[in-house]
């Protein structure tokens, strides 16, 4: 069966201005986190510390570019190329991709419309969107050194967050919930993840996500810093849950664990300040960090085409799921065959239900 969803309004692509940083003097690029498609302004004579690709250094008069200092940097960005006529730069991550575009004080300036047209017009092919942010509140069963599952109040660091904390607690107590700060991108998120989850490996405890005992719900929360975008999100909330429902719910719906019990639903959600969360998808993924990449990167990809382009066309299957040719708009095809088959995965007890404690070394994100 075809599918065709509309929305009544549509934001046709611009300029996500809201992550815009300015620097000046000696600036060491590695302290940083640039998430995709940010704009970086400096000020005449800027020195951008430990950039690839320019030998030993770059000089552009309102800007030096100097070669990476320290050898085993994680994500190191690399100089692509100059735009603008010299006025600007584009650099690249190495680990993530990410696009940064670095300008000079003087053009965003004096040229300010001109930036942006440039930008509207090559920053599609460069992952540069609606500012839409990505954010989730996971719950997870706490597991002690025995292998017992305890209520989280017995943890003081989920007692000491509350119900409203980084770290705290959810509304029924006797679950753990973390409340990553909310990103632009995938992988910002699952850095904001880990960032929690590191905290809590301190206090010795595991956090599973089976949810046999517990209902555990691995809720997405989607929203922007754009008042019009906010008000479009909510007004067409059901149509983008509808989609969800297609794409990712039906797939993970069938990983909750036997405690979920009524929130063991299709169609889930919740209104929010900043737009809504998805309150399908139980905290099974979790369990698997590039599923959570793989799984915040489709929502976006789908809530995104939907604001942008104003309907989404789609072939189903009898059950109601996407097809996996579909996936490919918004996945590669290795992605989607990692997303596609992880129930069958979890269902074989191939996962562990625990919390990876540290980042995953390998990635499907490659074509």
């Amino acid at each position: 069966m075809r599918k065709q969803i509309k929305i009544a309004n549509n934001f046709p692509y611009y300029l996500p201005l809201s992550r815009v940083r300015k620097f000046e003097g000696a600036v060491n690029l590695l302290d940083y986190y640039f998430s995709n498609g940010t704009v970086v302004v400096v000020k005449g004579g800027t020195r951008l510390l430990n950039v690839g690709g320019v030998k030993k250094k770059l000089d552009l008069g309102w800007v030096k570019l100097e070669e990476i200092r320290r050898k085993k940097a994680f994500n190191p960005p690399e100089f692509i190329e100059t735009a603008l006529d010299g006025g600007a730069v584009w650099l690249r991550t190495r680990k993530f991709q990410d696009w940064i575009f670095v300008v000079s004080e003087e053009t965003w300036g004096t040229r300010r419309k001109e930036v942006e047209e440039y930008l509207l017009e090559v920053g599609p092919s460069r992952g540069m969107g609606l500012p839409l942010t990505l954010g989730g509140d996971p719950e997870f069963e706490v597991v002690d050194p025995s292998g017992e599952i305890i209520p989280a109040t017995r943890v003081p660091l989920f007692v000491e967050g509350g119900l409203s904390g980084q770290i705290g607690l959810d509304q029924e107590y006797a679950i753990a919930e973390l409340r990553p700060a909310p990103a632009y991108s995938e992988k910002e998120y699952v850095k904001n993840f880990l960032t929690l989850v590191e905290r809590a490996r301190e206090e010795g405890v595991l956090l599973s996500t089976k949810g046999d005992l517990y209902p555990l719900g691995g809720h997405i929360h989607v929203g922007s810093p754009n008042d019009q975008i906010v008000k479009t999100l909510k007004g067409e909330v059901e149509t983008f849950v509808r989609v969800l429902d297609d794409f990712v719910g039906r797939v993970l719906l069938p990983t909750s664990g036997k405690g979920r019990g009524g929130y063991y639903s299709l169609f889930a959600y919740r209104y929010k300040s900043y737009g809504w969360e998805y309150r399908t998808p139980p905290s099974s993924y979790y369990a698997d960090l590039e599923m959570v990449r793989i799984v915040f990167k489709l929502t976006k990809g789908l809530v995104g085409t939907l604001l942008t382009e104003g309907e989404l066309t789609y072939e189903v299957l009898e059950d109601g799921r996407a097809r996996p040719e579909e996936y490919y708009r918004f996945l590669t095809p290795q992605e989607t065959e990692y997303f596609l088959g992880f129930p069958e995965r979890w269902a074989r007890g191939e996962i562990s239900p625990f919390v990876p404690m540290e980042d995953p070394a390998v990635s499907v994100a490659a074509g």
